[in-house]
C-alpha cells in the first residue's frame, strides 16, 4: 500500500483501474490495489459436467478428421461447428456408467449424419495387412449410387491415432483394406464405414459402427 501526501495531480478516491483511491480518517491521501474476487468452488454437479466433457472432448479430438467431413453439412444446419455438434450428440447419447465414472461407449459415436443410403452387413477384420472392410453395393432406398465414395476409419481409443481414408473407394468396389494406425499391445480400436456421394461431398450417410479389438 502506498501513501501520498500531494499525489500526482492531488489525492483521488475511487477505483482507477487496478488501484483504488480512499481518504484516510486524519485526511491523507492512500492508493492500494484492488481486491480480487474470490471465484466460488465448483460445485460437485459442475465437476461431474467437466468430467464428462473431459471424456467426450478427448476421444473426439482424434477423430476430428472425419468428423469435419461427415458432420459439415448437419452441424452447419443447426448453426454449430462440426466437433460441438459431435460432443453434444455424445454427451446425450454415448455415455455411460456413473456421474463420478462416466465411459464413452465408441458403438454410439455420431461420426457423419446425412440422407444417404446406409447398408446392413458391413464387416471390419484385422489382417496381416491392415483392417479389411466390407459392404454390399445395394441401395435399399435408392438414395445413393454405385459411385459413392466410401469412407473407411480405423481408430485406436487409446493414443488418439487414427487412420481413415475418404474419397477413394467406391460403393461398388464393396472390399478394401485400410492401414492400422500406430498401436501397441493392449490398445483397443474400433473401425467405422460411411457413404459419402462422389457428386456432392456434402451428401453423406450416418456413420455405422463396425466393431472393435484389442491389439494383442
Amino acid at each position: 500500500m502506498a501513501k501520498l501526501s500531494l499525489g500526482i495531480l492531488g489525492g483521488f478516491s475511487g477505483t482507477v483501474g487496478t488501484v483504488v483511491g480512499i481518504v484516510s480518517k486524519n485526511g491523507d491521501d492512500i492508493i492500494r490495489a484492488r481486491s480480487k474476487k474470490s471465484r466460488p468452488a465448483n460445485t460437485v454437479g459442475q465437476v461431474k459436467q467437466q468430467t464428462k466433457f473431459g471424456l467426450v472432448n478427448g476421444a473426439l479430438q482424434g477423430l476430428n478428421p472425419v468428423i469435419r467431413i461427415g458432420l459439415k453439412q448437419a452441424s452447419g444446419i443447426k448453426g454449430m461447428l462440426p466437433m460441438n455438434y459431435a460432443s453434444a450428440y455424445a454427451l446425450s447419447n454415448a455415455l455411460t456408467g456413473t456421474d463420478e465414472q462416466p465411459e464413452l461407449d465408441y458403438s454410439k459415436l455420431l461420426l457423419s449424419e446425412g440422407a444417404l443410403s446406409r447398408i446392413a452387413g458391413a464387416t471390419a477384420s484385422k489382417t496381416a495387412d491392415g483392417v479389411l472392410f466390407s459392404w454390399s453395393d445395394k441401395v435399399d432406398s435408392k438414395v445413393g449410387e454405385a459411385t459413392d465414395f466410401v469412407s473407411l476409419v480405423a481408430y485406436n481409443a487409446s493414443n488418439r491415432e487414427l487412420c481413415f481414408s475418404t474419397g477413394v473407394h467406391l460403393r461398388k468396389d464393396k472390399t478394401a483394406t485400410l492401414p492400422l494406425p500406430y498401436c501397441e499391445a493392449g490398445d483397443q480400436l474400433f473401425f467405422y464405414l460411411f457413404f459419402q456421394s462422389a457428386t456432392d461431398p456434402l451428401l453423406v450417410s450416418n456413420n455405422q459402427y463396425l466393431g472393435s479389438l484389442i491389439v494383442e
